[in-house]
Formats: C-alpha cells, structure tokens, sequence
C-alpha cells in the first residue's frame, strides 16, 4: 500500500521530483543541485546505507498549485439505499480554503506521500520550507527532527563543497542520518 502512495505522489510531483517510491532518503534542494553537490550527497546515501537508488531528488522552487486542485469533484457516498448519491463535500476546494493549497502544504504532502526515512534539506530555503510546511524549528547546519523523521539541514549543500575542511563538516553532519 505505501508503495502505490509513493507512486501516485510521484505522479503527482513528476515535474519537481526525480526518484522511485522506494525512496528512503529524500533531498530538497530549492533548485537543482550541482553535479558534485549532488554526487557527493548520493555517495554519502550509499555510505549512511540507504543506497544510491534509494534516493529521491526534489525541487522546491517548483512545487506548484495544480490547476485542477481548484475544483471539487463530486464525492460518490452511500446512503444505505439502493443507489449510490453523488455530494459535493466542500465547495471550498480540497483544502477548504477557496480551491488554494498552499505551497507548505503540497510540500508535506510531498514528503508523506513518499515517506522516506529521513530529510536533507540543501539549502537554507529548502530548509525554512521545510519548517513552515511542518510547523516546526528546523536548524541550518545542525540535525533536526520533523515528524519522526531525522532531517539535516544546510545553509548552502554546494559550497560546503569547494574546500576539503567544508566538505568534512558536511560529512560530519551527515552521519546524523546514518542507519543503525
């Protein structure tokens, strides 16, 4: 069951998500990330033992509003007769709040849908989205938690890649998300 959720979201984000539902690392990153960036944060997901296939990518600067979210379909119900009746739950979209989902909300919705172990928050963007979505205080350059999850979270992932001294306090972060 979680596998066909995760594939529907993934459906439902192909345009800002790249990964399968066996996800168990999921990176956020407000734009894409830098080939080395990104090399370097699957090499650490094989290392942390997640494994390089288990990781999903996601951006979130194109986290959009669907346009067909705005509408409200018809729900079909059962009102203990012969003949099903179709009701309008909410004329207020799916959210209740005139058809508008909010940006935080559809990164949640992201994030359960493919319920991964942990979070890498690449840059401090990411991150603040990332904690507006949840509600919670999530810290650049430190380990946070977020719905049972562990999440690191950096300022900026890809100039912590330019000096060996800067790529050893990104290691040293990242084996917060190690498996045990």
């Amino acid at each position: 069951m979680l596998f066909a959720t995760a594939e529907a979201t993934l459906r439902e984000f192909a345009e800002c998500v790249e990964g399968g539902p066996n996800a168990s690392l999921l990176v956020l990153s407000t734009e894409a990330l830098p080939e080395e960036a990104r090399e370097a944060l699957a090499a650490s997901a094989e290392r942390l033992g997640y494994g390089r296939e288990n990781v999903a990518w996601a951006e979130t600067s194109s986290i959009a509003v669907p346009a067909e979210s705005s509408e409200t379909s018809p729900v079909v119900i059962s009102t203990g007769g012969s003949e099903p009746s179709s009701v309008v739950i909410s004329t207020g979209g799916p959210e209740g709040r005139g058809g508008e989902i909010s940006p935080a909300d559809r990164l949640r919705t992201l994030v359960e849908g493919l319920d991964p172990v942990a979070l890498v928050a690449a840059d401090s963007v990411a991150a603040a989205q990332l904690a507006e979505a949840y509600r919670q205080p999530v810290f650049c350059d430190a380990p946070s938690r977020v719905a049972c999850r562990t999440v690191v979270a950096f300022a900026n992932f890809p100039t912590l890649m330019e000096t060996p001294e800067s790529k050893q306090k990104a290691w040293a972060l990242l084996k917060e998300l190690a498996l045990k």
